[in-house]
C-alpha cells in the first residue's frame, strides 16, 4: 500500500491517494477544493485507476471536489450516513461564504462503524468518530499500522467542536475509544498538518493529557 499526500484548498487541507502499484487499484481520501487536477495527475503518473472516493466528514474543505472527481473517474463515493445531507445539497449547508461553487454528489455507499472495506490489495476498518461532525470517521489499516483521521485528531490538537454537529464530549470519547485503543506505533495521517503517531499523541497531545479518568 502506497500513500501520496496532497495539500490543497483555501484552508490547506490534506488529501491522500492510496494505491497498490501491482493491481493499479487506488482510492482517494478527501477531496479539497482544487484537488481534482492533482489527483488526476498523480493517478496518471503512477498508472493508477481511482475506484473509490472516501470522505472522512462533510465539511467543504474535505468534500468540495468530490463531484468533479467522481465525474472524471466514475469512482464510488463513500461517506457516513449522518453527513451525507451536506454533499447531496451543499448549497444549503455551507458554513462560510466561499469564492467557488460546490457541486452536489450522491454517495454510492455509506461508511459503517467497524465495517471492513476491501479494495483488493489493501483495505480499512471504518471507525465512526463523531465529535467534529456527527458523521466523522477514521480509517484504519492494521497491516500497515496507519490511521487516516480526518479532522478527529491532529498532531498536538483535535478537531474543532464549535460547528454544527460538533461536540467536545463526543470527540474525546471517539479519540479514547477509536484512536487511543491502537498501538503506539500506528501512524496518523490527519486532515490538516503533518503526520504523527498514536504514541506521540497519547503522551504529548494537551487535550488528551488534560483528561481525568
Amino acid at each position: 500500500m502506497e500513500i501520496i499526500p496532497i495539500e490543497a484548498g483555501i484552508v490547506m487541507t490534506n488529501g491522500y491517494l492510496v494505491f497498490d502499484r501491482t493491481s493499479r487499484t487506488g482510492i482517494v481520501i478527501d477531496t479539497p477544493d482544487n484537488s481534482t487536477r492533482m489527483y488526476s495527475d498523480l493517478a496518471r503518473e503512477n498508472n493508477v485507476d481511482i475506484t473509490a472516493i472516501i470522505l472522512t466528514h462533510f465539511h467543504f474543505d474535505h468534500t468540495a471536489d468530490a463531484a468533479l472527481l467522481k465525474k472524471l473517474t466514475n469512482a464510488d463515493v463513500y461517506i457516513h450516513k449522518d453527513d451525507e445531507f451536506a454533499i447531496i445539497e451543499p448549497a444549503r449547508h455551507i458554513l462560510f461564504s466561499l469564492p467557488f461553487e460546490i457541486l452536489p454528489v450522491t454517495p454510492n455507499k455509506h461508511l459503517v462503524h467497524n465495517e471492513l472495506l476491501d479494495f483488493g490489495a489493501f483495505g480499512f476498518e471504518v471507525r465512526h468518530t463523531p465529535g467534529h461532525s456527527e458523521g466523522s470517521v477514521c480509517l484504519v489499516n492494521h497491516p500497515e499500522k496507519v490511521v487516516f483521521s480526518g479532522d478527529t485528531i491532529f498532531r498536538l490538537s483535535i478537531g474543532r467542536t464549535d460547528l454544527p454537529g460538533g461536540s467536545y464530549t463526543k470527540i474525546m470519547n471517539s479519540i479514547n475509544e477509536s484512536v487511543l485503543t491502537l498501538d503506539d506505533d500506528y501512524k496518523i495521517y490527519s486532515g490538516h498538518g503533518g503526520t504523527t503517531t498514536v504514541g506521540f499523541e497519547r503522551k504529548n497531545n494537551p487535550f488528551i493529557a488534560r483528561q481525568t479518568f
